[in-house]
């Protein structure tokens, strides 16, 4: 970690540039490094210099230097950014943190406030923060088990690191999560996504259900007064995940019948990507075209996880190793048959964990979450040494 930290400012004013030196001036660890009249000049010094903080001044550019602030810095997202104008409104602030800065400072406060701003954020910045992963299940069919994946793998990762995890429920037709748990609220992913101020972890926290302390879930406008699939802005799905990352170890998304570009923003979103079929002729069909969808569209192969559900001991209807040869890929989950213990659950409105605790059904889902979890941690050890 470097003792100074490097400062670039952005402004089109002399008296501008004199009243932020004339402000840092007096704090030998936040240093000044450039001064830049352009975006270019701003976007050249950030691709070859790593760089702590931006100051941004708005007042002399055009409409659009905010729009051109966010796509430089969705390549720079540890680099804080704030901004200052004489301007001050509303509409104003809203747009430059939907850009990305993390604070506005009108300039007549730049002598009294700007360097106490950038001691915050940069302690913020430098704070070891360890974001949570995105599992999602995707299904091949309706009726394949994709929910009950969802919610019991939530479930057992929630006790195998004794964190917290949260459940989303993008399912706008049926919205069974809720009814697998046996909670209900007025609120849901649908509010989430319709937010137009920016969304942030207590919006996500007062927007859950609450199964457990540790265990929340965010439901599906369907369970909620039957609203209708189209509440749904799936634009806004990135930022709430990134959100939900801050907030929870382990968010599994259950996320049948997507649309095509809003499949691929969440498995790029993912850590690892679930494909729930059966072993049906249809299933594996269907299961080997999204797999190739997923890989025209670099998803990494290292990310998908095929899981057979309900795999009977004898007579499947497809051998497992012609099943392998039909998707395309040779490491597989699965997830024995047991209709009668998982309608126990169903119909108590509680995870494997609780209603079969012993069986060789809850073994499997603990199985798979083990290696959700060990890879995940692997992976990350791997890139911290």
């Amino acid at each position: 970690m470097r003792s100074e930290s490097n400062i670039v400012l952005m402004t089109n004013e002399q008296a501008t540039a004199e009243l932020v030196g004339s402000a840092l001036d007096s704090r030998e660890h936040l240093v000044l490094a450039d001064t830049y009249r352009e975006i270019t000049g701003l976007r050249a010094h950030l691709a070859r210099t790593p760089t702590d903080a931006v100051i941004v001044d708005i007042d002399s550019y055009q409409n659009g230097v905010l729009r051109e602030l966010s796509l430089i810095m969705a390549m720079h997202p540890d680099t804080r950014v704030v901004v200052i104008s004489s301007k001050f409104n509303e509409q104003l602030v809203l747009e430059a943190m939907q850009a990305g800065a993390r604070h506005f400072l009108r300039k007549h406060s730049i002598t009294a406030e700007l360097d106490g701003v950038l001691e915050r954020l940069l302690f913020e910045a430098k704070r070891e923060v360890k974001l949570g992963d995105i599992i999602t299940v995707f299904s091949t069919s309706g009726g394949c088990g994709a929910t009950t994946v969802a919610v019991n793998l939530a479930n057992e990762l929630r006790l195998a690191t004794s964190e917290s995890v949260l459940a989303i429920d993008l399912d706008t037709c049926y919205g069974t999560v809720s009814d697998y748990l046996g909670v209900e609220g007025h609120y849901g992913i649908a509010d989430v996504l319709s937010r137009r101020k920016p969304i942030d972890k207590d919006l996500i926290e007062s927007s859950a259900c609450s199964y457990r302390n540790d265990f929340h879930v965010l439901l599906s406008p369907a369970s909620i007064n039957n609203q209708r699939a189209e509440s749904l802005q799936l634009d806004n799905l990135g930022e709430t995940l990134e959100i939900c990352r801050q907030g929870y170890r382990y968010t599994v998304v259950d996320a049948p019948r997507l649309a095509p570009n809003v499949a691929i923003d969440l498995a790029k979103a993912s850590k690892f990507i679930l494909i729930v079929f059966q072993l049906t002729v249809r299933d594996l069909k269907s299961a080997r075209s999204l797999v190739a969808f997923l890989k025209q569209n670099e998803i990494s192969s290292k990310k998908l996880i095929p899981l057979a559900n309900r795999v009977k001991k004898r007579g499947p209807l497809v051998r497992m190793e012609d099943s392998k040869k039909v998707v395309g890929l040779d490491s597989f989950a699965c997830i024995r048959n047991d209709w009668r213990k998982v309608m126990k659950s169903v119909n108590l409105a509680l995870p494997l964990a609780q209603t079969a605790k012993r069986s060789s059904l809850r073994k499997d889902f603990q199985k798979l979450a083990a290696r959700i979890h060990n890879n995940e941690t692997n992976s990350r050890n791997t890139e911290a040494g």
